[in-house]
């Protein structure tokens, strides 16, 4: 119960009872006032301590303790549930509104009997008689704590934006607008105090195949786990950031590039060598490496030194991936001209500048010709014919190679079903990259291009490099099946440049491989050349697939072939790669080897050979 201290008037006689009911209707109306107010309502003595004379049942609310406690005299004063550390500031502030005749405003917290602290907001005012002499001090006292606690999420959500809107979402490293900006203050201090700095950018080699293998999940916490392992190996003053995709951004600077870049390059790829198990796939330790560009400063802007950094990263992508590459100034000569053919290259493509020559391929017994491989050419409006070594790369990395990939498949069916339709029925050879192959709608691409030229499936033989079988050994296998199951056959191109996938062709579902033109070149000279060619030609023998020699330039290289009992060539020797004019022009002077729907099998013993110079 709330207790009201009223000064009693020293009447001489008591209040009529009219008086007293009227005084009982203001008290009440003062009560329901009161307890309508969101705050402790009070009145103090104007002399300090300033005890409470009157203070309604809300300060329960605020402090734990009863209105009672506070009002009765000398049982709780207010100052000791005012937290000490805001006590003298309190006093000062009322001091100084009294003296003036002021009202006052102040906030402070209060602790609780819990023992908890809440902030609250105090207003009063001296009141004085007709006078002027100090009566009492009026006021509220109201509660701050959903205030202050609206305030505080409201700051930590803005600090938490402004976070957000320099980082990374995913991996809560700093983005692309961020890393500019600490790159920028490093070269600052680097030109101020003449130290080294450097810009490291890490790309992920193939990350592609874990998002196509297990899913975007799978990915981004395969990122997350990057993330993590790249920054244990820095010092913490480093930045570790991440500008987009896979790809990641390290700035360093000091002792972390004391034992030179190189080195700091060398420790990261080193971090990527255990396998990372990520949340969800814990059972699937994910392997991956990294190509890392470097680029040290050299009074550049940030921009510049990221784009170095740039550069170097192509450079270590096409010298193997799982390496690093330091930036060297001719470098950026070779990327503009790089970007030039790049953009070229859309054009072509939208231009229509592409066009397909024919390579006649040969039946050796008796150099006939049984079929054709369809070669890309390009025609720049400017350069004119363009070397295919100079663009094919960049259509590779860029991924245009895909569709005009397909663009080719479709016209070289075409040209096949025209042949057959004329009484030329040739094979048609397509070449596919890896790339092609990783996808997954090559195979309704070939699908397509079968249905729309009416071509035979097994007229078409997709060449597939001998490099794509030491990617994703399954998915591999899978998209030859695949492909095998629409009747195409499949050959295995440059065979022998890389001896680490000959070991596999046992288990991959082929028809004849082509034996690298850089064996049939050192036949004359090289007797380990010519071993690996009698080897290829009889692995070929024992899993019961055709060879295909490529480059062949020398009449005695292809006596050599025919000794051998290689059955199937191409080269200079017999034809460049010729327009399919030129070709159909061949083919009327001349037989074709029938088909009969296969490639023909090696049957006849090497006595029944009969060697032909051209």
């Amino acid at each position: 119960m709330t207790v009201f201290n009223r000064v009693v008037p020293t009447e001489e006689h008591p209040p009529a009872p009219a008086a007293k009911a009227e005084e009982r209707g203001t008290e009440d109306q003062f009560r329901s006032l009161v307890a309508n107010i969101p705050g402790a309502v009070y009145r103090r003595e104007c002399v300090e301590p300033w005890r409470m004379r009157f203070i309604s049942d809300h300060v329960e609310m605020l402090t734990g303790y009863p209105a009672s406690e506070f009002v009765q005299e000398n049982l709780r004063p207010f100052e000791s549930v005012i937290c000490p550390a805001d006590l003298d500031h309190v006093r000062g502030v009322v001091r100084e509104a009294l003296s003036r005749g002021d009202a006052f405003s102040l906030e402070y917290r209060v602790i609780h009997a819990n023992g908890s602290s809440r902030w609250v907001a105090e207003h009063g005012r001296g009141t004085a008689d007709s006078g002027g002499r100090p009566l009492w001090i009026d006021g509220v006292i109201l509660d701050l704590s959903a205030q202050r606690e609206t305030e505080r999420l409201s700051e930590r959500g803005e600090v938490h934006r402004r976070h957000q809107t320099g980082h990374d979402f995913l991996t809560c490293l700093p983005d692309r607008t961020l890393i500019r900006d600490r790159l920028q203050q490093m070269l600052l201090r680097s030109q101020r105090d003449h130290f080294l700095i450097a810009a490291f950018l890490v790309d992920l080699d193939n990350f592609r195949t874990v998002n196509e293998r297990l899913g975007q999940q799978a990915g981004d916490e395969l990122l997350k786990a990057v993330a993590a392992r790249l920054t244990s190996v820095l010092r913490a003053s480093d930045t570790v950031g991440r500008p987009g995709g896979d790809e990641f951004a390290i700035l360093a600077e000091g002792l972390s590039l004391a034992a030179g870049p190189e080195l700091l390059a060398e420790r990261l790829l080193d971090s990527m060598k255990e396998p990372f198990r990520v949340e969800g796939f814990v059972d699937i330790p994910l392997s991956i490496t990294a190509s890392i560009g470097i680029a040290t400063n050299d009074g550049d802007e940030p921009d510049d030194l990221l784009r170095d950094a740039a550069i170097a990263l192509c450079q270590a992508k096409a010298q193997g991936r799982n390496c690093h590459v330091w930036f060297k100034p001719e470098m950026k000569t070779a990327a503009m001209e790089r970007l030039e053919i790049e953009a070229d290259l859309r054009e072509a493509l939208q231009e229509n500048q592409f066009f397909i020559l024919y390579q006649p391929i040969f039946e050796l017994d008796h150099v006939g010709v049984c079929g054709a491989e369809a070669q890309l050419r390009w025609r720049h409006p400017v350069r004119g014919i363009v070397d295919p070594e100079s663009f094919m790369p960049v259509l590779e990395e860029t991924g245009m190679v895909a569709p005009v990939g397909s663009w080719l498949l479709r016209q070289a069916c075409r040209r096949a079903a025209t042949w057959h339709r004329l009484g030329h029925h040739l094979t048609m050879s397509i070449n596919v990259s890896t790339l092609q192959l990783e996808t997954d709608d090559i195979v309704e691409q070939v699908r397509g291009a079968l249905s729309a030229t009416a071509l035979e499936p097994r007229s078409l033989i997709i060449n597939v490099a001998e490099q794509s079988l030491t990617k994703d050994m399954e998915t591999m296998l899978g998209r030859l099946r695949a492909l095998k199951e629409l009747g195409v056959l499949v050959s295995v191109d440059d065979t022998g440049a890389g001896y680490s996938a000959l070991s596999r062709l046992r288990h991959v579902p082929i028809d004849a491989i082509k034996i690298d033109r850089s064996f049939v070149a050192a036949m004359g000279d090289s007797p380990e050349a010519v071993s690996s060619v009698h080897n290829l030609v009889q692995l070929g023998r024992t899993l019961g697939i055709e060879t295909l020699a490529e480059g062949i330039e020398q009449s005695w290289q292809l006596a050599s072939l025919q000794d051998e009992h290689c059955r199937f060539g191409q080269g200079s020797l017999f034809s460049q790669p010729i327009a399919p004019e030129a070709l159909e022009a061949i083919l009327g002077l001349e037989p074709v080897v029938p088909i009969r729907g296969h490639l023909p099998r090696q049957s006849r013993p090497a006595s029944t050979i009969r060697r032909r110079n051209c």
